[in-house]
């Protein structure tokens, strides 16, 4: 008899905290007012956007020969990067901010319309499909830019200069298992 009045009780305090919480006995859409599209925080034209950038992609081309422009002119006295080399990097890292910018914007409001799928209730799976699809696309997109700097970079270089690079950065100038005669592999 104890144990049936405590599991009651038990079962009478959750369902009651549930219906204090909210969790219960209402359906998101009772239990939401409308959004609107103000409600949903957006890009000023002119503001910034950060793009995570994914450290690991960036340490394994470093790691393997093949600085990021903004490293290399970080370093440009030690490389003893021409004024032509330098400017080419300058331009090649101003290219690929503005485009990763302009790719992050449409990441962002890709990311947004999602949130605002499940906001508003308006969601099923073809959607989330959909909607996941292209943001994947856009940060890969994004991804590929950054390490086509790389490449880029790598072709702006002397091959002394990219051995000062290994050196400054205390990287060898390829791992031991993939060494053969060219010291750049």
């Amino acid at each position: 008899m104890t144990r049936r009045l405590l599991a009651t009780l038990a079962f009478g305090l959750t369902l009651a905290a549930g219906f204090a919480l909210g969790t219960i006995g209402r359906s998101p859409v009772e239990s939401q007012t409308p959004i609107t599209e103000s409600d949903i925080p957006t890009i000023p034209p002119t503001a910034a956007v950060f793009v995570a950038v994914n450290a690991h992609d960036s340490d394994e081309a470093e790691r393997h020969l093949y600085p990021a422009p903004q490293t290399a002119l970080q370093i440009a006295e030690s490389l003893g990067l021409s004024e032509g080399q330098r400017g080419q990097l300058r331009q090649l890292q101003h290219d690929t901010e503005a485009e990763i910018t302009a790719l992050g914007r449409r990441l962002a409001t890709e990311e947004r319309r999602l949130a605002r799928a499940f906001a508003e209730n308006n969601i099923e799976a073809t959607r989330i499909d959909a909607l996941t699809a292209r943001i994947s696309a856009l940060d890969g997109r994004i991804r590929a830019l950054r390490l086509r700097s790389h490449l880029a970079t790598r072709e702006a270089l002397t091959p002394d200069q990219l051995l000062r690079f290994a050196s400054i950065r205390g990287y060898d100038s390829a791992p031991d298992n993939e060494r053969d005669d060219d010291p750049l592999r």
